[in-house]
């Protein structure tokens, strides 16, 4: 199933990048970057599990094998692994600063997530969904990763 495979790379580099975020910076040893990566996991997690409950795109994934809809959410899971890991990295001060950063700095995920939802729940009610080629899904997934690479280095720079 090659679109359960796109979604599995996208969790992956997710994943990869909330706990690679977590271990840029300065701190006291190492249970900081499991604190970090862990708080950064749990909302990378969270976040899926609200655009699925929301969504079904799952559904379009496993049994409907939608090319477009496995790289969709490929790209979604891979962009929040970026922006969380972002949020995620830093110098320690304390464990509230560091949930406190990652509000501030992680707060796209939020908007990203909403996007992601309203793009799945279109799909769902267009009747055409099950004939669709995966070039659609390679540019929302080329947006999200876009926006979460153009917020990262741009707009927040380096950690």
């Amino acid at each position: 199933n090659l679109p359960a495979a796109l979604v599995i790379a996208g969790a992956l580099a997710g994943t990869t990048f909330c706990f690679a975020g977590a271990n840029i910076g300065n701190g006291p040893g190492w249970w900081v970057v499991v604190f970090s990566a862990g708080l950064s996991t749990l909302a990378f997690f969270g976040l899926w599990a609200l655009v699925e409950w929301l969504t079904g795109v799952s559904e379009s994934v496993t049994v409907g094998r939608l090319g477009g809809a496995g790289l969709r959410l490929g790209g979604f899971l891979a962009a929040t692994g970026m922006i969380l890991g972002r949020a995620a990295a830093g110098d320690w001060v304390s464990a509230q600063a560091t949930v406190q950063d990652l509000v501030a700095v992680g707060w796209p995920v939020l908007p990203l997530a909403v996007l992601a939802m309203l793009v799945e729940r279109l799909r769902l009610s267009d009747t055409d969904a099950h004939e669709e080629g995966p070039l659609g899904g390679v540019f929302v997934a080329a947006v999200y990763l876009a926006v979460a690479c153009l917020y990262v280095f741009v707009w927040q720079g380096q950690p």
